[in-house]
């Protein structure tokens, strides 16, 4: 395929291989805004649905459940059958997941189709690292990837921005957004992007795929179930189910000639430890967000537009460095751009814990998300591009799928340590309540408590994300 192919569009003549990353990176912005905008929804959502947080809730974890359990399966279906075909389908199931969540009359059929959605956006985010690897030669990839990561802070903000809006007029339109954006993009996709590399001639193992599906189900149960129960021997029981049946999964995967997870991918350092240190920033940073949402409308009392605002400079500065940044990671490496970023995010989290309470000035917070926004910047190119560099040229997919996979491992520990640490000072259901936004007017020493509550669990990421930087520096490029 000629690369420097010009396509023509709406009378707009531009580059295949932008044109493409265009495709991938709305893509990106759409699955950011709804892991952003659902959580705003969800006062409005309970009072009209007549149902209450502890089932509402799963309208978030669902799409992230779904997400961690279908990734590595659909890298592994786009390695085969073809990247940008299983990237394209999956904008599909994912527009018609959100035109009947728009739909939905139950909490329970709305539970369902983000669980769709949620297919969907795994198909999309398992495939998008791999298709841009397919179209963008290694000198080239850190910039594509600063670009995707430019979709991300775009669609995080829009999230919050568009659902204080849009839920005023009706909450079905966070959902329906989605779907003329679907309906545009996804013909374009199906038409102009072609798979540059034929599919591989495999099976699929199925015993391996039943195997891992089952760990990362359990897994994510488990780590629900502590936000709701907190840690006792049946969620400890689980995670250690969860762990076994890993074992058996690697076992099998070591003796299958075709199997779902090729093992020695992981035998280059450099991949492994990208691997690891993102499924450890994600389970740091995660929650953040939400953490930050609940301090501003739950302690300051502002509402989610003025909230948004004060969180916006970190996302636009985020947005602007992604390209730089990861142009910057094409020339010198990963290993220097990605763990300055980690450690950038951990002095971040340090400052909120020790610089958020009552009266804190607003403009500080805005200077904080400044900081949070370059360390973004700077680690997320860089170690999607290092991911992305050192797999091998036929497994892509695969690789891609994994990345995503432990990512959205890393959110739902995420979700479950937050609210574990922040609810050790209050009791368990006001916590729920708090993080489903059900619960924001808080009485003087209910919010004391919190605030002791939300400086812990800041606490608690940022020694994650040190964790994580030191691993990052010890990757080898």
């Amino acid at each position: 395929m000629n690369l420097s192919k010009i396509v023509t569009l709406n009378n707009f003549r531009l580059n295949l291989k932008n044109l493409v990353l265009i495709i991938v990176a709305i893509g990106v912005l759409m699955s950011a805004v709804d892991s952003t905008i659902v959580v705003l929804a969800l006062p409005t959502i309970d009072a009209s649905l007549n149902t209450f947080p502890a089932l509402s809730v799963w309208i978030i974890l669902i799409y992230a459940f779904m997400i961690t359990i279908v990734s590595t399966h659909v890298g592994k279906l786009g390695d085969m059958f073809g990247r940008s075909k299983m990237y394209n389908f999956g904008f599909l199931i994912f527009t018609i997941g959100s035109l009947f969540c728009g739909f939905a009359n139950s909490i329970y059929l709305l539970i369902a189709f983000r669980a769709v959605q949620g297919i969907g956006g795994a198909f999309i985010a398992a495939n998008s690292g791999a298709v841009v690897s397919d179209y963008f030669e290694v000198k080239e990839r850190g910039k594509a990837f600063g670009f995707t990561n430019l979709g991300w802070m775009v669609g995080a903000v829009l999230g919050i921005v568009l659902g204080g809006f849009l839920i005023d007029i009706d909450w079905r339109w966070i959902f329906l957004i989605n779907v003329p954006i679907g309906f545009i993009i996804g013909p374009i996709g199906l038409i102009k992007m072609k798979d540059k590399h034929r599919g591989l001639s495999e099976r699929i193992d199925y015993i391996g795929s039943i195997l891992l599906g089952l760990a990362l189900l359990i897994i994510s149960f488990a780590s629900v179930l502590i936000t709701e129960i907190g840690l006792n021997l049946l969620t400890l029981a689980l995670f250690i189910i969860s762990i076994l049946i890993s074992f058996l999964f690697i076992l099998w995967e070591k003796r299958e000639k075709e199997p779902l997870l090729d093992l020695s991918i992981f035998k280059n350092r450099t991949f492994s430890f990208s691997i690891l240190t993102g499924m450890l920033q994600f389970t740091a940073s995660f929650s953040v967000l939400f953490l930050l949402i609940l301090y501003l409308q739950g302690i300051r009392q502002l509402n989610a537009y003025y909230s948004s605002l004060i969180l916006l400079p970190g996302y636009l500065l985020g947005g602007v460095m992604g390209p730089l940044m990861g142009r910057l990671s094409d020339r010198i490496g990963s290993r220097i751009p990605a763990t300055i970023g980690l450690f950038l995010l951990f002095l971040t989290y340090v400052l909120y814990a020790t610089l958020l309470n009552f009266d804190t000035p607003y403009f500080i917070i805005s200077l904080i998300t400044l900081l949070s926004g370059a360390g973004s910047a700077l680690f997320f190119p860089a170690n999607i591009r290092a991911v992305m560099v050192n797999a091998p040229p036929g497994r892509y997919g695969v690789a891609s799928g994994v990345y995503r996979t432990l990512n959205n491992v890393g959110m739902v520990l995420s979700f479950a340590i937050s609210l574990t640490v922040a609810s050790l000072s209050i009791p368990r259901d006001v916590a729920l309540a708090i993080f489903a936004g059900t619960n924001l007017q808080l009485p003087k020493n209910i919010s004391f408590e919190f605030l002791n509550g939300l400086h812990y669990a800041f606490i608690s990421s940022a020694i994650i994300m040190l964790i994580s930087s030191i691993l990052s520096f010890f990757r080898q490029t």
